[in-house]
């Protein structure tokens, strides 16, 4: 799971250069510097840390609970999925539901489920199912803008950072790891501040611990293969990710 599509760059056949153009050559920067300079950039954004299990419960236990779940603001017609938007019924199209439709067959199945809201930043939450995925949709309340995180997001004790977890790993292709978005206006501008990426550790769970620290509950991919079944609790490894 989790490969990126390798970067092809297409190349010139059977040109040749004529004596008289002189051929310029360029020195290719290294891999290692590259490199560096990723790290350089990962490390003005955030820190990761080891943590322990007390860290997770005591933010567990102390993490406010921003989400509200209920049923009022959505309708189904026809199998597309309509919300409040402006306080008026708005059928929204980009939300059609295949499933079951005579029309689909197993990979072009989609259904779209709402959940509820994040009301200090005014959004709907709408999670998509799909054939060997998963994503989630913030919908703005007054605009209708759509933003969309691989998973259901939390929220920021300050209301101005949101982290979303990957799905648990084990299907190819998808990311792994976790997406931090920057809140801004209230909510009416979310862009993603960055996200990490990687085959080193799988997430299961988080909660914030502070304003721009986070408490990641994880097991390392190199335990899934020795896991026999569901893991136990000393599987599992805690990270702190502390944004800068």
């Amino acid at each position: 799971m989790r490969t990126l599509l390798p970067l092809l760059i297409a190349l010139s056949f059977g040109c040749t250069s004529k004596a008289s153009e002189p051929v310029m050559e360029v020195e290719a920067e290294s891999t290692e510097t590259i490199e560096e300079e990723k790290k350089d950039v990962k490390a003005s954004l955030y820190t990761l840390e080891a943590a322990i299990r007390l860290d997770f419960e005591k933010a567990k236990k102390n993490n406010p609970e921003a989400f509200t779940a209920d049923t009022s603001n959505y309708r189904k017609e026809n199998g597309i999925l309509s919300l409040k938007i402006k306080d008026e019924w708005k059928l929204l199209a980009s939300f059609r539901d295949t499933l079951n439709a005579p029309e689909s067959d197993d990979t072009e199945i989609r259904e779209y489920k709402y959940l509820g809201q994040l009301k200090p930043i005014n959004k709907y939450v709408v999670e998509g199912y799909f054939w060997e995925f998963y994503e989630c949709y913030l919908v703005d309340k007054v605009t209708g803008k759509v933003d969309t995180t691989w998973t259901s997001p939390s929220l920021s004790p300050d209301s101005k950072l949101l982290a979303s977890l990957s799905l648990p790993y084990g299907l190819e292709g998808l990311p792994n790891g976790i997406q931090i978005f920057k809140v801004e206006n209230g909510g009416e501008q979310i862009a993603k501040y960055f996200e990490i990426n990687q085959d080193e550790w799988s997430p299961y769970e988080s909660y914030w611990e502070s304003v721009d620290s986070i408490i990641i509950k994880i097991l390392p991919i190199n335990r899934i293969s020795e896991i026999n079944g569901i893991p136990k609790e000393e599987d599992f490894s805690y990270l702190r990710l502390r944004i800068k």
